[in-house]
């Protein structure tokens, strides 16, 4: 009878995807929560840019509107996780910057673990034109 049992396999299929199925679902989920980091980090990196190109090209251009084309370009993550956005302007090493700062939170989708909010934060720092834009190069010099 109970070498009978041994062999018998029936049902051992049911058992082994009981035990993979939650292992799996898990490793998907963090695949896809970690994909969706990237593609707003990278969505942070492109709008600040952005920006701070609008400050670059017109150095008349006001904070306000810097932030406004930030904030304009930031696609695929939600406006109203923007936690901070500041820009300012500086001198360093007798040239003008701008520097950046912006910081998003993104609410985790994993539905079975009270995982707090994952908090991004990117600073960028360019170069400026003082005065205006720069002057064109002087032709045969």
């Amino acid at each position: 009878m109970i070498t009978r049992l041994v062999r018998n396999e029936r049902g051992s299929l049911g058992i082994e995807f009981a035990f993979a199925i939650p292992v799996l679902v898990a490793l998907i989920i963090g695949i896809v929560q970690y994909g969706l980091i990237l593609g707003a980090n990278g969505s942070m990196r492109n709008a600040m840019g952005e920006g701070l190109r609008l400050a670059k090209v017109n150095p008349d251009a006001t904070e306000t509107a810097v932030l406004d084309r930030t904030l304009d370009s930031l696609t695929g993550v939600d406006p109203n996780g923007v936690e901070t956005l500041t820009f300012s302007r500086g001198i360093v090493d007798n040239a003008e910057t701008g520097t950046m700062t912006m910081t998003i939170k993104l609410t985790p989708i994993i539905p079975f673990a009270p995982i707090s909010p994952i908090e991004l934060t990117q600073t960028k720092t360019v170069y400026l034109p003082i005065g205006g834009a720069a002057p064109p190069a002087a032709a045969g010099s």
